[in-house]
């Protein structure tokens, strides 16, 4: 449900008590014109720098974007980052050697 304050406590104050429920901001979706102007800006700095578009795109994610750091066993790495990075060219996942081996028994740690 989107709508203001008084509206949205009036709703929850209908809803069943021993549900839980999530309240957050709405914000507007970019639009597909502003997403088309991101890759023409990007094909532009391609075409200065001489680095592939999508290259400069996963750097913008990774130094601007926000991450969490999560542990992750050896033998699941492969399968998350697979069904991570399918969500599409921005989901960046890496790796990196963890210093919690024992405590979590996991080798690499995944920033995504």
């Amino acid at each position: 449900m989107v709508g203001t304050t008084n509206k949205l406590i009036t709703w929850l104050l209908e809803q069943s008590k021993d549900k839980k429920y999530e309240v957050k901001e709405y914000k507007e979706k970019r639009s597909l014109d502003s997403n088309a102007y991101c890759w023409v800006l990007l094909g532009k700095l391609q075409d200065k720098l001489d680095i592939p578009k999508e290259e400069i795109y996963k750097d913008l994610i990774r130094n601007i974007g926000s991450y969490e750091i999560v542990p992750v066993k050896d033998e699941a790495v492969e399968r998350f980052r697979k069904a991570w990075n399918k969500n599409g060219l921005g989901w960046i996942t890496e790796t990196m050697k963890s210093k919690l081996k024992r405590l979590y028994q996991c080798n690499y740690i995944l920033w995504f």
